[in-house]
């Protein structure tokens, strides 16, 4: 795994376009005020009960998909012990804007955990700007168009929620998924991205774990309550824990963490009390419940102080040890398959 300097997220991105920000985060092409173009329709994913014809068995693979005529690239890791016959959960994990897939499975270590638990984890790479021009390849820029944020995706409108139904359908020839339980997670980019695929694909995403992104997804309107693991740190300069405007023409307004959580509270009619669901030094984490379902929480894991990292992993912006991000989402998803 490479070097951890900031290219996770936006922190280079950021420090050139912080000063230069306004109130007027539309985006240079979008006379609709950033709103995106309409995507694929949202489609069935009936329940798999068994596999038969899959030859591939454990071990990480590099594999390519066509999409809007493109080449569009994703890793993923079988664990050991993975039978080709039976439907196994799956956690895809989107990077932070200017990162890639490997450097996304080196800051989970999700890999590690899924070879533990039996699941396959698997990592979708965002287009650059070169990829989205035409013009080569480059492994800077790299993100997703995630409704908010961030970068050349969201400013070209690309499709990544159609490339996500592209990778799934080929994943599904390969290995045998289980469609009750695929999960999302994502660092900054990432987690906005994963809140986009709750509110337009909860029809195959059981529930999500975004760390250090937001809902910036609007309208929003999941086609089932899908449950939301939001986990920030208050010290986040990157992507605010209050909010912000800071991604200039990067990116559009964001909630705070605490309002993208209300919205899925919200939505998924959690009508009881918050409760403590976890705490250890400077780590908490509160849940709203009477959901309905009930398993439809809507629960904000806070880390004060926390920098733009991902809690547990501390070689990356001096990542908590009092809370393992990594783990506590396996721990949520593996209480939340898709009814």
């Amino acid at each position: 795994m490479r070097s951890h300097r900031p290219r996770f997220a936006l922190v280079a991105l950021l420090a050139g376009v912080t000063a230069c920000s306004s109130s007027n985060t539309t985006r240079p092409d979008a006379p609709d005020s950033g709103v995106d173009l309409p995507v694929d329709e949202e489609p069935e994913v009936p329940e798999r009960t068994s596999c038969t014809g899959l030859t591939v068995g454990p071990g990480t693979y590099d594999w390519t998909v066509e999409h809007d005529g493109r080449t569009r690239q994703y890793r993923v890791h079988v664990p050991p012990g993975y039978d080709a016959t039976r439907p196994t959960a799956a956690v895809l994990a989107f990077h932070g804007y200017g990162s890639n897939a490997l450097e996304m499975e080196g800051l989970t270590r999700l890999s590690t955990l899924a070879d533990a638990e039996g699941f396959l984890a698997v990592y979708p790479v965002g287009l650059s700007a070169s990829e989205i021009n035409g013009r080569g390849s480059d492994g800077t820029t790299r993100g997703w168009n995630a409704s908010a944020c961030c970068g050349p995706a969201w400013i070209a409108r690309v499709n990544d929620v159609g490339f996500v139904d592209t990778l799934l359908a080929d994943l599904d020839t390969r290995v045998c998924v289980d469609t009750r339980r695929t999960f999302a997670t994502g660092f900054s980019n990432g987690g906005f991205f994963s809140y986009r695929l709750a509110c337009e694909r909860a029809s195959r995403f059981a529930a999500i774990a975004p760390v250090a992104g937001m809902d910036g997804t609007e309208p929003c309107n999941p086609s089932r309550p899908v449950p939301v693991l939001h986990i920030h740190g208050t010290a986040d300069s990157t992507i605010r824990y209050q909010g912000g405007s800071n991604l200039g023409p990067f990116g559009a307004a964001y909630p705070s963490a605490e309002e993208s959580v209300r919205r899925f509270a919200e939505r998924n009619d959690c009508t009881g009390p918050t409760v403590e669901t976890y705490q250890q030094g400077d780590s908490t984490c509160t849940a709203a419940t009477g959901c309905v379902p009930e398993t439809a929480t809507a629960s904000l894991c806070t880390v004060q102080g926390g920098l733009h990292a991902w809690p547990g992993f501390a070689g990356y912006n001096n990542g908590t040890p009092n809370l393992d991000a990594t783990r506590e989402a396996w721990k949520f998803f593996q209480a939340r398959p898709r009814p």
